[in-house]
C-alpha cells in the first residue's frame, strides 16, 4: 500500500485551466500582467497584455482568466461539432486577396468591384468590423441597408473635375443591384476559401437580396431625335477657338483650330453599329475590314469585336445593312492612315462630349451611349426590309446578346418604319445627317498621299 509523504504538497487544480497568468517584469519589456493560452482555432500560443485599469487586483485577473478559459473550452466544443475555424485575417486583407487571385478581370469589372468593396470597408470601419471572422449574416444585412439608403450623386455644375454632390433622390434599383452583385461575388469567393467562417451561402443569398426592378418597356430614340442628335454633334465639331498662338503667329488662318475632338463619327458608329461604349472606345483599325464581302461577293465591310467584351465572346458586326457606316469608316481610314485606335480620345472625354451635346448644343435628353445601342437594336429587329424573318436572330448576333433578349425587349417596339427602307440609315431617316458627318471628316485636316488600295476605297466609299 502506497502512502503519501506528509511533507509533499498536494497539487491544486487551476480554476482557469489552459490560461496562465504571467507576472510582470518592472525592469524589462513587460511591466504589466500578461496571459498565455493556446488559440483553439489556429493552435498557436498567444500572449496578451492585460489592461491594468480593468484588472488591477489578483481577484480581477483571476476572474478574467476564468472567463477566458470558459470561452476557450466553449470554442473547442464548437470546433469539435464542426464549426469552421477562424483565421484572424483582417477584412481589408481578405478583400485584397480576391483581387490578387483574379488578376485577369476586365478593367470595368475591377472598377465596379473595387468601388463596392471600398464601400464595404468604409462601413466595416464604422461598425467596428475589423476581422473577416467578425462578418456575420446580420452584419451583411446591415451593410445592404446602407447601400440601399445611399442617395444619388450628380456632378457639380461648374465644379472641379470629378466633383459630385449627393441629392435627395434614391439611387436606381439597377445601380444598387450592380453593387450587391459585386459584393456577393467577392464574399462568395472568400467564403469558399474559408476566410469568412461565420458566413454561409444562405447568409449571402438572404443578406444581399436584390432590389425589385420594374420591367418597363425599353426606350429608343426616334428619327427626329436622332436627327437633332447628329446635328448637335456637327455643331459641336464645327466649334473653333477664336484665335490660337499658331494662328496669331500666321501658321494657319484665324479661327480654324477645332475646339474639341470630333464626336459626330463616334455618335454615327454608336447609332449604326449598336456596339457597346467600351467596344467603340477600344476599337482598333486592325479590327476593321473595309473589304470584307457578303454572301454575294460584294464588298460591304465588317468590324471584328474581340472576346474581351462583356460576354467573353468574339463577334462580327457586318456592315451590309449600313453602307453609310462603311463610307464613314473608309473616309476616316484615309485621314488617319489606318493605324492604332479608330478614335483618339479616352472614355472620360467621350462621356464629357456626350454631356456637352445635351447641355450646350441642343441634343435631346436621353441620348446616352446605351440608349443609342438600344436604338440600333430596335431598328434592326423591327425594320421589315433589313433582315426579314431573321431580324431577331441577326439583330442579336450584331449586338452580342441572346435571341431571347431581342425578342423580349425589341420585337414590336418600333412601328411605322418605311417598308422601302433598304438600309439602316434609311430606316432611321438620318441619311442626310450621316452624309454631313462624312463630308465633315473629308474637310477636316490635311489630305494624305493615297495608295492604290486606299484610292479604290475612297472611290467606292464616298460615291
Amino acid at each position: 500500500m502506497t502512502t503519501t509523504s506528509p511533507n509533499r504538497k498536494r497539487r491544486t487544480r487551476s480554476p482557469h485551466p489552459g490560461v496562465v497568468l504571467l507576472r510582470p517584469d518592472p525592469t524589462g519589456r513587460h511591466p504589466h500582467w500578461r496571459a498565455r493560452y493556446s488559440d483553439p482555432d489556429s493552435g498557436r500560443t498567444v500572449k496578451i497584455t492585460l489592461d491594468p485599469l480593468a484588472c488591477p487586483t489578483s481577484e480581477a485577473r483571476r476572474d478574467w482568466a476564468i472567463r477566458k478559459a470558459r470561452a476557450i473550452a466553449k470554442r473547442r466544443l464548437e470546433l469539435e461539432a464542426g464549426a469552421a475555424r477562424e483565421t484572424g485575417t483582417s477584412l481589408a486583407d481578405a478583400l485584397k486577396r480576391y483581387f490578387e487571385d483574379h488578376a485577369r478581370l476586365r478593367s470595368r469589372t475591377v472598377e465596379i468591384y473595387r468601388g463596392a468593396t471600398r464601400k464595404l470597408e468604409t462601413w466595416a470601419t464604422r461598425a467596428g468590423v475589423r476581422s473577416a471572422d467578425e462578418l456575420t449574416g446580420a452584419r451583411v444585412v446591415a451593410f445592404r441597408a446602407e447601400l440601399v439608403k445611399e442617395k444619388r450623386r450628380v456632378p457639380v455644375e461648374s465644379g472641379k473635375r470629378g466633383a459630385a454632390r449627393f441629392t435627395l433622390e434614391a439611387r436606381a434599383p439597377n445601380t444598387v443591384n450592380v453593387e450587391l452583385r459585386a459584393i456577393g461575388t467577392v464574399l462568395g469567393y472568400l467564403r469558399s476559401l474559408g476566410l469568412l467562417p461565420r458566413l454561409s451561402s444562405d447568409d449571402l443569398r438572404d443578406g444581399l437580396k436584390k432590389l425589385p426592378v420594374s420591367a418597363e418597356r425599353l426606350t429608343y430614340r426616334k428619327p427626329a431625335e436622332l436627327q437633332r442628335l447628329l446635328e448637335a454633334a456637327l455643331r459641336h465639331d464645327a466649334e473653333t477657338f477664336e484665335a490660337t498662338r499658331e494662328e496669331l503667329a500666321g501658321k494657319r488662318p484665324i479661327g480654324t483650330t477645332p475646339r474639341y475632338t470630333p464626336i459626330a463619327p463616334f455618335v454615327a458608329l454608336a447609332v449604326l453599329s449598336g456596339m457597346r461604349f467600351r467596344e467603340m472606345c477600344d476599337l482598333e483599325w486592325k479590327h476593321v475590314d473595309l473589304e470584307a464581302v457578303d454572301h454575294a461577293g460584294a464588298a460591304v465591310g465588317e468590324i471584328y469585336i474581340p472576346a474581351r467584351s462583356r460576354t467573353k465572346r468574339a463577334r462580327t458586326v457586318a456592315l451590309e445593312v449600313s453602307p453609310a457606316l462603311r463610307k464613314l469608316l473608309a473616309t476616316m481610314h484615309l485621314k488617319s492612315g489606318g493605324k492604332g485606335l479608330v478614335f483618339g480620345f479616352t472614355r472620360d472625354e467621350a462621356k464629357a462630349a456626350e454631356r456637352r451635346l445635351r447641355s450646350e448644343y441642343g441634343a435631346p435628353a436621353g441620348c446616352n451611349w446605351q440608349a443609342l445601342r438600344r436604338t440600333c437594336g430596335t431598328y434592326l429587329t423591327n425594320a421589315p426590309s433589313l433582315f426579314g424573318a431573321a431580324s431577331a436572330y441577326r439583330s442579336a448576333v450584331q449586338l452580342g446578346h441572346s435571341v431571347t433578349v431581342a425578342e423580349r425587349h425589341y420585337l414590336g417596339l418600333a412601328r411605322g418604319i418605311p417598308v422601302e427602307a433598304k438600309t439602316l440609315e434609311a430606316a432611321m431617316q438620318i441619311e442626310e445627317q450621316i452624309r454631313a458627318v462624312i463630308d465633315g471628316i473629308s474637310r477636316r485636316g490635311p489630305g494624305l498621299n493615297l495608295t492604290s488600295r486606299q484610292a479604290s476605297l475612297k472611290v467606292s466609299g464616298t460615291k
